[in-house]
């Protein structure tokens, strides 16, 4: 016959093979060593920027983002991330109109400055 006591035994298990290593940490390796690491590294790759928007862009920002029930960020990024894929920029330059405070004089808006077409004229005659 069996002795029960044996078979209750709770204590220490025995070292058949050696000391007992602890487990080895499962799932994938940590990215970053801290929560601060990891802020900046986000930080670093989804800089924020301040826009002032113009005339009539700002509505049509604002009407595609309730269109696609989206916040104007995601419009903006998006717009910002066709017009970067489909010209250029470098060799095309950056043109068009300025926003400027200087605009704005004693709260009254300044009459546009005429542009610089010499250069436009010299490539481009015109033809009588």
């Amino acid at each position: 016959m069996k002795n029960i006591s044996q078979a209750a035994f709770v204590g220490p298990m025995p070292e058949l093979c050696g000391p007992v290593k602890p487990a080895a940490k499962r799932g994938r390796p940590a990215k970053y060593a801290s929560e601060a690491e990891r802020q900046k590294a986000w930080r670093a790759n989804n800089a924020v920027k301040t826009l002032r928007i113009d005339g009539k862009a700002a509505a049509t920002i604002a009407k595609l983002a309730e269109m696609y029930d989206c916040d104007e960020t995601h419009v903006v990024n998006n717009l910002l991330r066709f017009a970067l894929a489909n010209r250029n920029w470098v060799q095309a330059g950056v043109g068009g109109w300025a926003i400027k405070d200087a605009r704005f004089t004693a709260g009254k808006r300044t009459a546009p400055t005429e542009p610089d077409l010499s250069a436009l004229d010299a490539e481009f005659p015109l033809v009588k």
